[in-house]
């Protein structure tokens, strides 16, 4: 596509994104809301499997962090929560950065099975840290305040949530052609290669888990603005196997396939109505074909091309 074309077509849709809420109902601002903030949990496994290679499947503990965290801090710290969330994403950017370290030695589905240990210790210490946590209960959340106005309506939430994702989604967007990003696609395509061209192989590996990482935390602290409450429920290994699955059926190869999979991720559920008990069945099904017909996801699919999009050049 040609880049004028390309360019346009994003100015209309950041102007289409600034004055949705005019003409749109409070469902779809709610909906659009969560599925910018599931955006920004999805590009940061665009980074850390899409771009680096490396699969995992922590990415909804590293979202409990982050929301947890944020709200921890301003209940029991007294800190508001425009300074809580950035702390907590900077402190969940470390601990994916020292899970990366961890797993240095390990990688394939050795690292995935590792991810996924480390997911259920984070979902069994909410639960049992009942005192600081909530358990099984939960934990409320407290608004965000900005000069006194607290961001409660769904309006003033949605343009919060959109402008984070277009600035996250930017940023990894530069980030994909920047000297880290050669560096991760070196990584992903052969740790060999990459070494002898002169990467530091470990540092790039636990770099991506705290990007990673981090990401998940400012979209899990955003999302738990809107939900207003947290539940232990949100944050299980299931949630982070279906982040993983929704970027396999958007496309891990394209930054657009973070977009895809956060709108599947969002809207399949309020689709199916009368058959959302059968989510899990359909789901299963709609991974399958994408495997099978597009192992490049939905984002190829959508472009026409015949062939896998090196992460470097994804839009």
């Amino acid at each position: 596509m040609d880049k004028a074309v390309r360019l346009d077509l994003l100015i209309a849709a950041v102007a289409g994104l600034a004055v949705g809420p005019v003409f749109l109902s409070t469902h779809a601002i709610v909906l659009l809301t969560l599925i910018a903030t599931t955006s920004i949990i999805t590009s940061g496994l665009s980074i850390v499997t899409g771009l680096a290679g490396q699969i995992t499947l922590a990415q909804a503990a590293f979202c409990a962090f982050g929301a947890y965290g944020a709200s921890l801090l301003s209940s029991h710290a007294g800190l508001p929560m425009w300074l809580t969330i950035p702390v907590a994403t900077v402190m969940t950017a470390f601990v994916g950065y020292g899970l990366g370290v961890m797993s240095l030695r390990v990688e394939g589905h050795y690292l995935a099975l590792v991810t996924l240990a480390f997911a259920g210790i984070v979902n069994l210490a909410i639960l049992n840290l009942a005192d600081l946590t909530g358990g099984a209960v939960g934990h409320a959340v407290e608004p965000l305040a900005v000069f006194g106005y607290a961001l409660t309506s769904a309006t003033a939430l949605y343009y919060l949530s959109v402008i984070s994702a277009l600035i996250v989604l930017w940023g990894v967007f530069n980030l994909i052609r920047s000297r880290w990003g050669r560096a991760f696609n070196a990584l992903r395509q052969s740790e060999v290669a990459a070494l002898s061209l002169g990467v530091d192989v470990r540092r790039a590996k636990a770099v991506a888990f705290g990007l990673s990482a981090g990401l998940a935390a400012l979209g899990g602290a955003l999302q738990s603005l809107q939900t207003t409450y947290l539940d232990p429920v949100q944050f299980t290994i299931l949630t982070g196997v279906s982040y993983l699955s929704v970027m396999v059926i958007g496309g891990l190869g394209r930054l657009s396939g973070a977009v895809i999979g956060a709108v599947i991720f969002v809207l399949m559920p309020d689709l199916l109505g009368a058959f959302k008990t059968y989510m899990g069945l359909i789901f299963a099904v709609l991974l399958l074909a994408i495997i099978m017909v597009g192992p490049s996801g939905l984002a190829e699919l959508v472009s026409r091309r015949g062939r896998f999009k090196p992460p470097e050049t994804i839009a």
